[in-house]
């Protein structure tokens, strides 16, 4: 039975049901009035939904002034990860602005992982932040970035000191965790906090998992996106915290970047999404973990180089350059859709429930017939690496008046970037605003261009031309 919450009979979704079977007449916000103003256009599931999505009336509570169903959601969430949490419907997106914001000062400096997302990146620039890029370690054959190491957080702290935060990313895209309890210990000492971004981590919780959240190992802050992992709405992700986050200056940050018309859906569906992590038990976790191995064994059988990391929701296909792209087409053509294809290698995420022999059996066949015109990868073989800088490294400072100047891709190199170029998927940066632009990050981006990767760049950058800052001539 999922637990109530406590002074309420009802949980959050509950309440939201015993709403709608009221009947009750809406005067108020969404203009659908509880699916009352729509047509023969909208399909029918739609039409079931709508009523369900509500504002913040009287019963069913406040978001930015929680004090009663949601805030007696977001305190069993708390319980559940041993943390205070709250409820975010702008995705991770909004926890990492908001984690940062509350933390680190405009000016102040921040230690970073260079292999974080987007959302990141973009949080510093307009809170004004200093970032100090802490590289990750590559993989050794894959060539793929991992997680920073203590090493790298030591060397950082010592070259570059006053640091207010330090904020790494795990599990990484490709499931790969950092020694988030040796970090943490080695930071306190300095009293700087560790924020990580663990979007991807949502379900991370049992007690015999060999690596666990970090908001368990030691970490001050951790964002996570419930719907990347957990049976959560789109948008849907929550941020547990502990007691050295300073809570006014992370909830002023939340209500400022967060919607103030958040979505009751998405909110019912995070109720639901803590109350399937909190139900499953030993067993389950047992059959949802043997089962996944299980399919990464019959993927390796069948031919198959794979890359699993910490986190066993995630499997990645090795492939040869340019091969990536193409097999995600062949699988798409069969109905497979799948997290992630680049030029040499394909990311599944794995569903977090028990899959059945027969699935997996079904899904390794047709994944198999869709890779017999696309050559597999040899077992250790490089792939394209991921750009490798110095252990630590800051980015060059460009204002607002900095002069730039646009050049074609080769007259480029060695000089600074003046915009950021972003693979989508993962969002993680190839190329950031205020880096030098290097033979080797030209060289793949021009692979990329060819092979039709989505860029989430200017349009200038698809002609293969990029802005890079005057000075720098």
């Amino acid at each position: 039975m999922t637990r109530k919450p406590k002074n309420n009979p009802f949980t959050f979704m509950e309440m939201l049901e015993q709403h709608v079977r009221e009947g009750r007449v809406s005067f108020h916000v969404p203009g659908h009035h509880n699916g009352t103003v729509t047509d023969d256009s909208l399909p029918t599931a739609f039409n079931k939904i709508m009523p369900y999505d509500l504002t913040e009336l009287a019963h069913l509570d406040d978001l930015h002034h929680a004090e009663g169903i949601i805030q007696q959601g977001e305190e069993a969430l708390g319980t559940l990860y041993q943390s205070k949490s709250k409820w975010l419907v702008n995705g991770s997106t909004v926890g990492n602005w908001s984690m940062l914001a509350a933390t680190v000062k405009r000016g102040e400096r921040v230690y970073v992982q260079r292999n974080s997302h987007k959302s990141v990146w973009n949080a510093i620039e307009w809170l004004g932040l200093e970032p100090i890029l802490l590289t990750p370690e590559l993989e050794r054959g894959s060539g793929l970035p991992t997680v920073v190491s203590l090493r790298t957080v030591e060397a950082a702290v010592t070259q570059y000191p006053g640091g207010k935060a330090l904020l790494l990313t795990s599990p990484t895209y490709y499931g790969d965790m950092a020694d988030v309890r040796a970090i943490s210990r080695f930071l306190k000492t300095l009293t700087i906090p560790l924020l990580v971004d663990e979007a991807h981590g949502a379900h991370l919780i049992h007690p015999n998992l060999p690596n666990r959240s970090a908001i368990f190992e030691g970490a001050s802050a951790v964002v996570q996106s419930a719907h990347k992992t957990l049976p959560a709405f789109t948008m849907g992700a929550w941020i547990h915290y502990k007691e050295d986050i300073n809570e006014s200056r992370l909830f002023h940050a939340l209500s400022s970047f967060q919607t103030s018309s958040p979505s009751y859906l998405i909110m019912a569906s995070l109720d639901h999404a803590r109350a399937y992590l909190e139900n499953l038990s030993d067993r389950d976790w047992s059959l949802i973990q043997t089962s996944h191995l299980a399919f990464i064994m019959e993927m390796r059988r069948a031919g198959f180089t794979i890359k699993v990391g910490d986190d066993f929701t995630k499997m990645t296909v090795l492939t040869y350059p340019k091969n990536g792209l193409i097999f995600s087409r062949h699988l798409s053509s069969i109905g497979i859709d799948i997290e992630l294809a680049a030029e040499d290698h394909v990311l599944f995420c794995l569903p977090f429930r028990e899959l059945k022999t027969q699935e997996i059996h079904h899904w390794v066949k047709l994944i198999k017939n869709a890779s017999q015109h696309v050559p597999l990868i040899d077992e250790d073989e490089t792939i394209y690496p991921f750009p490798m800088t110095e252990p630590v490294s800051r980015l060059h400072l460009i204002k607002e008046d900095t002069q730039v100047v646009r050049l074609p891709f080769d007259e480029a190199i060695g000089r600074i970037a003046a915009e950021t170029i972003i693979p989508y998927p993962p969002g993680i940066p190839w190329i950031l605003k205020g880096e030098t632009v290097t033979d080797e990050k030209i060289r793949v981006l021009k692979e990329w261009i060819s092979l039709g990767r989505n860029l989430q760049a200017n349009r200038h950058v698809m002609i293969k031309q990029i802005d890079v800052i005057v000075e720098e001539f």
